[in-house]
């Protein structure tokens, strides 16, 4: 039986039937390992399929017509360290577990998913494969730069760019990334305590930076925006139809809701340029603008074990809590993560800090006994397991199972169920091709990382 101190969960009759059969799945080496390489061949088969949309809106999404902080924590808090990985993939682009997943090591680098090169061309070059999808993950103060004082406090975003400003002949993807760029850059630059910076605030001063750089004329993006404490306090700020979960021992225990001001038209941050204004203002009609103090803001205090996600509407529209959910549970129970009790409710392994360092997922996925053409070549199996994480793990299978879901025209996602609600006449039938990224969080107690090593 498992301790009354040890974290567990019971589950219905329902839920018990499914974790048996992950229990069964979880003693073939193969079923697991068939689970994570299942995305290798997603493809995107965009230009040979034909589809017929009754719909009668642009799928482009439009771009024109709280509570505070959680009190200090005990003494007796634990310290929780984030480890912190991201999955994305582009619109009509071949999505390659491996490839589209990026771990966050600050031993290494002190930001992730932005470049930090001065030349524009640059930056745009050095973009990861997401699209007009954006993120960023940052200590907040540069360790690496010689600012110690904020432990393993970290920053982090998801922003999409609005595709409406196509229309336009406007690059959406110079307004996301250049605002998770301006928001990492002031994470890093932050002299003051860590748990005096709130999201809003960093949201707010990667927007000035927007509209003062040169280069961004236009555009406009939705945004998800999180700030996490040693002690496990996270606040979130969601703009817009990005947004985040966090699950706890195979349950959702939290999800924001998305801010739209009509079907398929989010809240979002926009740079209007002076003579768009000025034909809006002689032929009527106005532009969405909204700001970072509308954002919604939530705090959650987040456990040893605990999952949180963030993701753009590539995610949110083609799956829905339960989805994920699904996803998770079934990664996390295969991989050891998440234990099993003798009345099949769920626990925290003692090996979960292990798990989320480069190679722990190792034993998880062990080589075939038998190597057939189907199974990942040598060179795969190397690289699987110098660098995969736990972490990786559940950020690629969210993303894949999005990719999967977003060409699926038998399956209505919760886009197409909004889209038929919305427009009882003009049926819309299975996922929304679109960017995807997804941002994964898995919270570790302290205490129990010093068994890391993975030999």
């Amino acid at each position: 039986m498992i301790p009354p101190s040890v974290p567990c969960r019971a589950w219905s009759s329902t839920c018990s039937l499914q974790i048996q059969t992950l229990v069964r799945d979880r003693t073939s080496p193969s079923s697991a390992r068939s689970i994570f390489f299942s995305f290798a061949q997603t493809r995107s088969s965009f230009a040979t399929v034909s589809r017929k949309y009754a719909l009668n809106t642009t799928l482009r999404r439009s771009f024109h017509s709280t509570p505070g902080r959680l009190s200090d924590p005990s003494p007796s808090t634990p310290r929780i360290s984030y480890r912190v990985a991201v999955s994305s993939s582009g619109k009509g682009r071949r999505f390659h577990p491996l490839k589209n997943a990026y771990n966050f090591d600050p031993t290494i680098s002190d930001v992730l998913g932005v470049s930090k090169d001065k030349d524009p061309a640059v930056r745009r070059r050095n973009r990861p494969d997401s699209g007009e999808d954006a993120f960023f993950v940052s200590r907040i103060g540069s360790q690496v730069s010689g600012h110690t004082d904020e432990g393993d406090a970290v920053a982090f975003a998801v922003a999409d760019g609005v595709g409406g400003w196509t229309e336009s002949r406007v690059d959406p993807a110079d307004f996301s990334h250049g605002l998770c760029g301006y928001m990492a850059q002031s994470a890093l630059a932050w002299d003051s305590p860590a748990e005096k910076l709130r999201p809003k605030q960093l949201l707010q001063a990667g927007y000035d930076q927007v509209v003062d750089d040169p280069a961004i004329k236009a555009g406009g993006s939705t945004a998800s925006v999180g700030v996490a404490l040693p002690d496990g306090r996270v606040e979130l700020a969601n703009l817009g139809d990005s947004g985040s979960v966090l699950l706890r021992l195979a349950a959702v225990h939290h999800y924001s809701v998305p801010q739209t001001h009509g079907f398929n038209t989010p809240y979002q941050l926009s740079v209007i340029p002076p003579r768009m204004r000025a034909q809006a203002s002689v032929f009527g009609g106005a532009y969405l603008e909204d700001f970072p103090k509308d954002a919604a803001v939530t705090n959650v205090q987040m456990q040893h074990g605990d999952v949180l996600m963030l993701a753009t509407d590539g995610v949110f529209d083609n799956l829905n809590n339960q989805d994920i959910l699904k996803v998770v549970t079934s990664r996390m129970v295969l991989t050891g993560a998440w234990t099993v009790t003798e009345d099949y409710g769920v626990a925290i392994s003692d090996t979960l800090a292990r798990l989320t360092v480069p190679g722990g997922l190792a034993t998880a996925f062990p080589p075939p006994k038998n190597p057939s053409a189907s199974q990942p070549n040598e060179k795969e199996n190397a690289t699987l397991e110098s660098t995969l994480t736990l972490q990786s793990l559940l950020a690629a299978s969210i993303a894949g199972e999005a990719k999967v879901a977003s060409v699926d025209f038998r399956r209505d996602g919760p886009f197409a169920k909004e889209a038929q609600r919305s427009y009882p006449g003009d049926y819309y039938r299975g996922g929304k091709v679109d960017d995807i990224c997804a941002l994964v969080i898995v919270a570790v107690d302290e205490s129990f990382a010093s068994g890391t090593s993975t030999e």
